[in-house]
């Protein structure tokens, strides 16, 4: 058959085609011996052989999580994140890439027009004008991670170095509660300085990098030794003592939705609930007194009904604003003009809502659940590879229980525009694109065959 005289390609063809562009992006990646089983020469051997783009990505990982330019004097200067970011959209053009766009990005195009139509129409639209780039830088993080991560290889290396940067977080927020006598302390353990500097965001990262690394486990941990597993297993629990360490109550909430998420997601149930009663019973043991009584005083002590007062407060903003809201990134302005105060929403969901209407809180949780579905899909491609796909059913499984950490501990938190929902946005994306990749490359194998 044909359309308007064009030829129609024949199904064959086709399949040969999406075959060959597959091997093409496989033989870029390179299939490495000893990459699941986290062997330094192996690591090394598979990095040599990426694109800059992908080197940068990691880079930017590195400047982002571990923030050196602002840990060490002599390394402060120039906008490092912005400067990586730049040279990685240069070099994924001249690598003459081209970008997926899919459903996500269509949702991401949608969510970005309602940020522009409500900075254009915000109440105090300068405020909102200077703060877009914060947003878009985002966006272009987003879309550089979602494309150059494409490969099952590519992504295991980089949620290896996130787990690695998140651990260096969990490790020293350890560390200064043990140094302290592990007593309470009412600022809490922080992470690394912007973003993770507050103990709550800290809580935040602590309940994203708990499933991570746990699936990260579960998915490779049959190619480790017992050693390595030990270790491992011994890093995962550093994110739970990191969350005790923070004094964060919405990171105690994260980690009871994360776990009981984990239980019940898990395929021997027993087992797994036995597993988070034992945690529970620990958790309880070293947790401070003090953060008990807070934990016991929720919704009557003073920070919380100030809380549920801004939270109030937002739900009027939406009422009042309902299409596109007070305008992004106008909360503190506006509600220092009409509320007295320049308090902060203390909530993703108020925010979002109050800032950008309900369009916005629509756009942002179509965008949230879409991840979900998408990673279901991810694990319906990885679960025909058996075995083999198991590293990707695991992870796709890690990364809904980071978004479950993130909602739940987020439900208290002002980070809306935190690196938080958007990496896990582009890993989720990255993962699926080396799921379709190593769905195409299995496909030309047996079509050659």
């Amino acid at each position: 058959m044909s359309v308007s005289g064009v030829p129609a390609i024949p199904p064959e063809r086709v399949l040969r085609l999406e075959a060959v562009a597959a091997a093409e992006r496989q033989r870029l990646a390179g299939s490495t011996p000893g990459l699941r089983e986290l062997k330094v020469g192996a690591i090394w051997t598979f990095l040599r052989r990426q694109p800059p783009s992908y080197w940068l990505v990691m880079i930017y990982l590195l400047f982002e999580y571990v923030r050196p330019q602002v840990i060490y004097d002599w390394f402060f200067g120039p906008p490092y994140v912005q400067i990586v970011m730049i040279l990685c959209i240069f070099a994924f053009l001249l690598e003459r890439r081209r970008l997926r766009l899919g459903i996500m990005e269509a949702l991401l195009a949608v969510f970005s027009a309602v940020v522009l139509a409500s900075a254009v129409g915000a109440f105090y639209p300068n405020i909102a004008y200077d703060r877009l780039s914060l947003y878009f830088t985002w966006v272009v993080i987003y879309l550089m991670i979602a494309n150059a991560v494409d490969t099952e290889e590519r992504f295991l290396l980089f949620v290896f170095a996130f787990i690695l940067y998140s651990l260096k977080m969990s490790l020293f927020g350890t560390r200064s509660w043990a140094m302290a006598g592990f007593v309470f302390r009412e600022w809490g353990a922080s992470g690394a300085p912007g973003f993770f500097r507050n103990s709550g965001e800290f809580g935040i990262q602590m309940c994203i990098f708990l499933p991570i690394i746990v699936a990260f486990i579960q998915g490779l941990g049959a190619h480790w030794p017992r050693w390595k597993r030990w270790v491992a297993w011994a890093a995962a629990f550093t994110a739970v003592t990191g969350i005790v360490a923070s004094s964060s109550r919405g990171a105690f909430i994260g980690l009871a939705a994360v776990a009981l998420w984990m239980a019940l997601k898990s395929g021997r149930k027993i087992r797994a609930f036995l597993a988070v009663a034992v945690i529970a019973g620990i958790v309880y043991v070293i947790t401070p007194i003090e953060q008990k009584q807070r934990l016991e005083m929720m919704g009557e002590d003073p920070t919380s009904i100030s809380r549920t007062t801004f939270w109030k407060n937002g739900i009027e903003m939406m009422n009042d604003n309902p299409a596109l809201g007070i305008g992004y990134y106008n909360w503190v302005p506006y509600h220092s003009a009409y509320y007295g105060s320049p308090a902060y929403p203390h909530n993703i969901f108020v925010q979002a809502g109050a800032e950008l209407g309900y369009v916005g809180l629509l756009a942002f949780l179509v965008l949230m659940g879409a991840t979900f579905v998408l990673n279901k899909k991810t694990r319906q491609l990885a679960k025909r590879r058996g075995d083999e796909g198991r590293f990707m059913f695991m992870m796709a499984h890690g990364l809904d229980g980071a978004m479950i950490g993130f909602i739940a501990s987020g439900f208290f938190v002002t980070v809306l525009y935190y690196p938080f929902f958007w990496i896990n946005l582009a890993m989720t994306v990255a993962l699926h694109n080396a799921a379709l990749s190593r769905s195409s490359f299995d496909r030309a194998n047996a079509y050659t065959a």
